[in-house]
């Protein structure tokens, strides 16, 4: 089945392939039209589902609420969409949060931290030490959007993670996303600079760049070069050191903007000058 055919399909041929070859591409292709339809029927048949003795329905029903939405306007005036039932979506995930399968729960963890409540925090909490690394790491991604003690405390455990993905996700939820600044965190952020898995690293230098630690400074110096990734010029604009200006100039001189080059990381150099102090070349 093509795409524009999933896109077209009635949410029953819709729900049919999803649950036909479950988690397979075509599966989650579908998962994402459907998640595209809301309305009274997509909702009510996610609401269906919820109840079902079938595992991977009631997983299919976490998936469709946790980012049902619906057109804003015609498609034709291509105004993008809006979130749809929130307060009944949101429901149906705190439901989930108790079901006795695993993979029911991890739709329902991914569910709120698309569509945050309350109410679900409790749970999240107690999910934060589970055996099971996929749902630790859908505990850090939903805690990126719960800021209470307890959640940054969960955090600060799971950047200490053994699964790279789980610990890369809570230093960024951490380092970014929360804008708590306490010695715990920056010690927290501190030791992840020194990670072995380069995207952890680069997301606690994120996290001590956004606080203004100054031992950043130090860190890009040694960083800054022409293999350098976003990460650190990022840092660098933040930090907006004039002692960085000699380096980020000598990456600009050694690098050669071509068409092939990358504009984005180009452009993210060229804004790490113009905070340290630096004009256009």
């Amino acid at each position: 089945m093509k795409k524009t055919v999933v896109k077209q399909a009635s949410l029953k041929s819709l729900a049919g392939t999803a649950l036909q070859d479950w988690e397979s591409e075509m599966s989650w292709e579908a998962i994402r039209a459907l998640q595209m339809l809301g309305s009274p029927e997509t909702l009510a048949m996610a609401q269906r589902f919820a109840t079902s003795k079938n595992r991977h329905k009631r997983a299919l029903a976490m998936y469709i609420a946790s980012q049902l939405r619906r057109e804003r306007y015609p498609k034709r005036w291509h105004s993008g969409s809006h979130e749809y039932a929130m307060e009944e979506t949101q429901a149906l995930l705190l439901a989930g949060l108790n079901d006795p399968i695993a993979n029911v729960v991890l739709a329902a963890i991914s569910g709120v931290g698309h569509r945050p409540h309350p109410s679900a925090l409790q749970a999240l909490l107690a999910f934060a030490t589970h055996a099971d690394a996929n749902i630790r790491f859908q505990v850090a991604f939903a805690l990126a959007d719960y800021h209470e003690d307890a959640s940054v405390e969960a955090l600060l455990a799971l950047a200490a993670d053994p699964d790279d993905d789980t610990r890369d996700w809570a230093t960024f939820a951490l380092g970014t996303m929360h804008e708590a600044d306490t010695a715990e965190i920056r010690e927290r952020l501190w030791h992840n600079l020194g990670d072995s898995n380069e995207s952890v690293s680069g997301e606690a230098l994120a996290g001590l760049a956004s606080r203004k630690d100054e031992r950043v400074i130090a860190v890009l110096l040694e960083r800054l070069d022409e293999d350098c990734m976003v990460f650190e010029l990022d840092a660098a604009e933040m930090m907006a050191s004039p002692l960085l200006l000699a380096p980020l100039n000598a990456i600009r001189n050694a690098v050669s903007r071509d068409e092939d080059g990358d504009s984005y990381w180009h452009n993210r150099l060229d804004a790490a000058i113009a905070a340290c102090g630096g004009g256009e070349k």
